[in-house]
């Protein structure tokens, strides 16, 4: 079901918004999944292994139901406990620099990129933590800023939690951009979901990627090259 009042992200022009800022959400808006959990899956795999992977496959039926029938929040904080619950910071960043952006550009969103690649400034506002997308989206993709859910750090190590206000869904989001941004509104706001309007609301002109997975199955592909080049 759309969200009303705003229209899809396909009706949005790209032209002469150079001097433009866009606040995008990542996953069902930049990319086409609507789902992290792939990539907190590769980051178990790729620093805890086997069995680190085995205990987040073990910890997603709980983390589904959390999310769709509790709260959003409350789901991918167990994505993120399970996830990184003890691994270095490091290694994190790390995965996420050398191999999660293989994976993120397949899955890029064709009109989401044209509008958001199309703005002189831009800013992404996820509740993907931080540590986790900062390096794609900032290389990869030219964000000048990335707003994500914190994580808790103890002697350069991932405690599992997160820090304060949490995970950063909803009101939270809103809170961010307007501590981000101050009485500024940005021309564009770009969502999937109605935990993202209260950010949307705030954004000049607001377009929706809820269903935009469908558009431009079967179109070209997209590339990114290590130049962050399209």
């Amino acid at each position: 079901m759309a969200i009303p009042n705003f229209p899809t992200v396909e009706n949005c022009p790209s032209i002469g918004r150079e001097k433009h800022t866009v606040v995008a959400d990542m996953d069902g808006t930049l990319l086409r999944g609507h789902s992290s959990f792939p990539y907190f899956a590769l980051v178990a795999f790729e620093v805890g292994g086997v069995l680190r992977l085995l205990f987040l496959l073990l910890a997603s039926p709980l983390a589904g139901i959390l999310y769709y029938f509790v709260s959003e929040s409350a789901g991918i904080q167990v994505l993120i406990f399970t996830a990184f619950a003890g691994m270095r910071v490091l290694d994190i960043e790390s995965v996420a620099k050398a191999v999660l952006p293989k994976f993120y550009s397949g899955d890029l969103h064709p009109d989401s990129w044209r509008v958001f690649s199309s703005c002189g400034r831009r800013c992404v506002l996820t509740a993907n933590p931080r540590v986790m997308v900062e390096g794609f989206l900032k290389e990869f993709l030219g964000a000048d800023m990335v707003l994500g859910t914190e994580i808790e750090i103890y002697k350069g190590r991932a405690t599992g939690f997160v820090v304060q206000p949490g995970v950063l869904v909803g009101k939270h989001k809103a809170d961010a951009l307007k501590k981000a941004f101050g009485e500024f509104n940005p021309e564009i706001g770009l969502g999937d979901r109605h935990t993202d309007i209260p950010f949307m609301a705030l954004c000049k002109r607001g377009g929706v990627g809820e269903v935009l997975a469908i558009i431009g199955q079967g179109g070209a592909t997209l590339t990114i090259f290590h130049s962050g080049l399209v």
